[in-house]
């Protein structure tokens, strides 16, 4: 039942497509299902594998959590990284990192953070350290509002975890079909008063 190889394809390329086809099917199995009724028969038929293939690449449900988050983080940044490559003002490269934040959540149904409550702490542990890299880009976008003047100066790393703690607060309400632009009138404002921006220097007016 597993892919047969196509000319041209190399073992590894195989088993990088079938990886690949492996967290596609979970993805669609987790917004379909839920992850208490997620199983891992069901991703293997999605995928159009047999299910001792699975096994193969993730021992459990867990290991494949852990895959999609990593790899949903992984295309988050190219896309963050992306819309902030030309813009050098603070307050609109954070202004375009909450709007991007924001909007992944409302993209999530079915994951995030509800499915993480759901595992035992040591999972839980490594399933949060997929935010490492976004927490650093919050850091470096604070820092460099700090030195420049336009952030009052405090700690980033307790400022930035702040700042996720504030857009966490949206997530049930857009997954639930809340608009995009109301999470962000009702958290921007807050944030930029947060961290001392005078309202004539909001980007966009905020």
């Amino acid at each position: 039942m597993s892919p047969k190889l196509t000319g041209g394809s190399t073992l590894a390329e195989h088993k990088a497509s079938t990886r690949e086809a492996m967290i596609d099917a979970f993805a669609e199995q987790l917004r379909e299902r839920g992850w208490q009724d997620l199983k891992l028969q069901e991703v293997a038929r999605a995928a159009g594998v047999a299910r001792t293939a699975v096994y193969n690449y993730f021992p459990d449900r867990t290991a494949l959590l852990l895959a999609w988050s990593q790899r949903e983080m992984t295309r988050f940044m190219t896309l963050a990284e992306r819309e902030l490559a030309d813009r050098t003002e603070p307050v609109d490269r954070l202004e375009i990192l909450v709007k991007l934040v924001l909007t992944e959540f409302s993209f999530q149904r079915g994951a995030g953070a509800s499915v993480a409550t759901m595992l035992p702490p040591e999972d839980r542990a490594r399933f949060f350290e997929h935010v490492a890299p976004l927490a650093a880009l919050v850091g470096q976008l604070l820092e460099d509002g700090m030195e420049k003047g336009v952030f009052v100066r405090a700690d980033t790393a307790v400022t930035g975890q702040l700042i996720m703690a504030c857009l966490e607060t949206q997530r049930h309400a857009l997954l639930a079909g809340q608009k995009v632009h109301t999470a962000v009138e009702r958290t921007l404002p807050f944030l930029m008063r947060a961290l001392g921006v005078p309202e004539g220097r909001r980007a966009g007016g905020t």
